[in-house]
């Protein structure tokens, strides 16, 4: 079975999007083959793997579709994701059967936050449909959360002070909600990403590139630990 990770926000920009083709990036980079299903009505994901492929820049060992139904999605899911090692979800902004579907699917569920309080409530928000869902299963599903486009002027906001104690309240509360520690910086090669050069491990290795591939790989040592951790606990019942 395939590692499964969703992005979730109903917060229009969180860097979802940017989130997954990082990881994504990340993960090709060691040899594992991924999918990226883009289920977002938005089509974000859609509209970078077209820029990428008007430029030539389509990347190695990932593959991508679009699926905007729920029935879509699980037949992919049923009949495509054991091609692959790891598959990772776009889902849509909104409250709906197919973000819950893909929630279903997934064994970790990834949160991203600016420092502001909408990003904050959002990220609530992704923590009680992952709950809801957890209790509809019997499986429970965590929730990682980490800060992203994070400039430095940003950590003086008191928005910024907010988002640890907010999210040790979720599991003081009873949500299987995690801080990860590495934060993601507002950085212009994030954006070229976007733009179509493909993933951030296939840009020119630039100063400013090599911090952006240490902080990514940083981030996904966090994603995979608290997998570890998630599976163990589990396991121990």
């Amino acid at each position: 079975m395939p590692l499964s990770i969703s992005a979730v926000s109903g917060k229009g920009g969180a860097g979802k999007t940017t989130a997954v083709i990082l990881v994504a990036g990340e993960y090709a980079l060691q040899g594992k083959r991924v999918l990226l299903i883009d289920a977002d009505g938005r089509q974000n994901l859609q509209e970078w793997w077209k820029r990428c492929a008007a430029k030539d820049n389509l990347p190695e060992g990932i593959d991508l579709v679009t699926a905007a139904r729920q029935n879509s999605i699980q037949q992919i899911l049923d009949a495509e994701a054991d091609k692959y090692d790891v598959v990772m979800m776009d889902s849509p902004g909104t409250d709906s059967v197919v973000r819950d579907t893909i929630i279903r699917r997934s064994d970790l569920i990834l949160t991203p936050i600016q420092p502001n309080q909408d990003e904050i409530k959002a990220a609530g928000e992704a923590a009680e449909a992952a709950a809801e869902v957890s209790d509809q299963i019997g499986r429970a599903i965590p929730q990682a959360n980490f800060v992203t486009r994070l400039t430095i002027p940003a950590r003086n906001l008191e928005a910024y002070r907010l988002i640890r104690p907010f999210v040790q309240n979720l599991r003081e509360n009873g949500y299987d909600s995690y801080l990860l520690e590495t934060e993601l910086l507002e950085r212009n090669c994030y954006r070229e990403v976007r733009n179509g050069y493909g993933t951030l491990q296939m840009l020119e290795l630039t100063e400013p590139v090599k911090k952006a591939r240490a902080e990514v790989h940083r981030l996904l040592v966090d994603i995979e630990s608290l997998l570890a951790t998630s599976a163990k606990e589990a396991t121990n019942g």
